[in-house]
């Protein structure tokens, strides 16, 4: 695989998960799979723009859709370079590393880790066009082996943590105000 164009890796990956051609980039709202439900969520013009460079970094660190390989990708994601000022990416992969960090301690560290030391599909400065047109491994061989970042993980798992809980938190602190306002 890492031979392939990422063009056509692109392709598969979406065919393989199920994702529409453009991974969702097209559509109004996108569905957020949470255990035994889903959560709709609407697709920002910021998602929508970036959508291919989180699939990218799939390939990049090969991981799959798995709650897990999702959570690795987000950690190295943020050790990578994160967003830059693209605020709903940012707030959407620092839940899924903060849920990695509940469940996938130890891959959340091992990717946020590798991250330290490459760039990401957004912040590597190689066009989304050149990145579709590159092999995988000779994308990889581009965004890697850079200084590392003075990022501090432990820092950054708290930070992801707490943006996890944060619905949590909220969500039970409502039910709670209601229920006193009732009884």
């Amino acid at each position: 695989m890492s031979t392939q164009i990422v063009k056509d890796a692109i392709a598969d990956f979406y065919q393989l998960n199920n994702f529409d051609e453009d991974g969702g980039a097209s559509k109004s709202y996108v569905e957020i799979k949470f255990l035994f439900f889903s959560i709709p969520i609407p697709n920002t013009s910021s998602r929508k723009k970036n959508i291919l460079f989180h699939d990218i970094n799939h390939l990049i660190t090969g991981n799959g859709t798995t709650w897990k390989g999702e959570c690795a990708v987000a950690s190295w994601e943020v050790a990578s370079g994160g967003w830059k000022g693209n605020y709903v990416p940012w707030l959407l992969t620092l839940w899924a590393m903060g849920l990695g960090v509940v469940f996938y301690p130890i891959t959340i560290l091992e990717f946020f880790k590798k991250g330290l030391t490459m760039r990401n599909a957004l912040t590597s400065g190689i066009t989304k066009e050149e990145q579709l047109s590159l092999t995988i491994s000779k994308l990889q061989e581009r965004v890697s082996n850079l200084p590392i970042s003075p990022m501090n993980p432990y820092l950054w798992m708290g930070i992801s943590f707490l943006v996890f809980v944060s619905p949590f938190v909220i969500g039970l602190s409502l039910i709670w105000w209601v229920s006193s306002m009732l009884f």
